[in-house]
């Protein structure tokens, strides 16, 4: 291979390690055909408007919140819906640049995100990866391996624990507001749900209440802080939002069968 003097700012790839990444507005003029596939896995993520894949017999639609992913060697053709505009993010990747057990075994998949916290957080993880790609400072190239793991991971999430997205986004709340006080209705409103149906719709998703599971972030949380920080048992209690400290040590001793004292003297001795 003859010798080439690339400009001392510029970072060549790793080989191998193909990476393309971008963000397309399209009108239905748009379309790409390979009869014969291509050596990379295609991912695109719809922002707006309607596109399409065809894949050897199967054709699927590309709707707002949908994730697409492509494997390596399959025929297809994809472009603009007719009278439509597509707008999307989307890359091309070398099946060596991520790890097998990341990628699907499906040569086409389509998945909805339903979920305005999952759609952002894929959306997010996308525009770092252009933007790395783009910019192709120190690190880019592993910057946007990190960027596409987890958008695959959180596909492989979707695949393998699908929940409705209305407790998907309850979860978030509760992660969010791990010291503050709500109530059903509070939450209910926030996904449009009576509280009713909302209780039911979660138990029937977790297998818990969702005070249950709130209260089961919270232990969670103080556990850590009792594993890892020098907050004391009421410290931890505060911190995590119970307001009465005996409650808080009947609710640890349940799940974790010690007081949240002799927890952190026996993480403190094991260390």
């Amino acid at each position: 291979m003859p010798k080439h003097d690339f400009p001392t700012d510029y970072v060549i790839y790793p080989e191998p390690g193909v990476l393309i990444a971008g963000h397309f507005l399209v009108k239905d003029s748009y379309q790409a055909v390979r009869p014969n596939g291509m050596g990379d896995w295609l991912i695109t993520f719809t922002l707006d408007g309607e596109g399409y894949f065809t894949a050897e017999n199967e054709r699927i639609t590309c709707r707002k919140g949908d994730i697409t992913l492509l494997k390596p060697g399959v025929s297809h053709q994809y472009g603009t819906s007719k009278g439509k505009e597509w707008h999307f993010l989307w890359a091309h990747f070398s099946p060596e640049l991520i790890e097998a057990k990341y990628l699907s075994d499906h040569k086409l998949i389509n998945l909805t995100f339903e979920n305005e916290y999952a759609r952002t957080r894929i959306k997010d993880a996308f525009e770092r990866l252009i933007q790395d790609y783009r910019e192709r400072n120190k690190y880019w190239y592993e910057l946007c391996q990190n960027s596409l793991k987890e958008i695959l991971l959180l596909i492989a999430q979707r695949q393998n624990h699908s929940l409705d997205p209305r407790v998907e986004e309850i979860l978030h709340i509760l992660s969010k507001r791990m010291n503050q006080t709500f109530t059903i209705d509070d939450l209910a409103k926030e996904v449009g749900l009576s509280p009713s149906r909302l209780s039911h719709l979660f138990k029937e998703n977790t297998g818990k209440s969702i005070m249950e599971t709130f209260i089961q972030m919270r232990l969670n949380q103080a556990a850590l802080l009792l594993e890892h920080t020098d907050r004391n048992a009421s410290e931890a209690a505060a911190e995590v939002g119970f307001e009465n400290y005996n409650h808080f040590a009947i609710q640890f001793r349940k799940r974790f069968g010690m007081s949240p004292r002799v927890y952190k003297q026996h993480k403190q001795e094991t260390e």
